[in-house]
């Protein structure tokens, strides 16, 4: 797959966008995630199994 990069200069020219940019930047970062892994210990071993399953009927 094709990418390019560029660089770009990014202006901040209000003084609220750079006071909230600055907030952001010094804030410290969550402890909790923000999201948590939708399957279970369980869930994973039976997608597990059921993968080596389908795998294997299928060479």
């Amino acid at each position: 797959m094709a990418t390019s990069t560029f660089e770009r200069k990014i202006e901040i020219t209000s003084p609220d966008a750079l006071e909230r940019l600055a907030k952001i930047m010094t804030a410290e970062s969550p402890k909790k995630p923000l999201s948590e892994h939708p399957y279970g210990a369980a869930e994973r071993e039976r997608s597990e199994d059921l993968l080596k399953l389908w795998s294997s009927r299928s060479k």
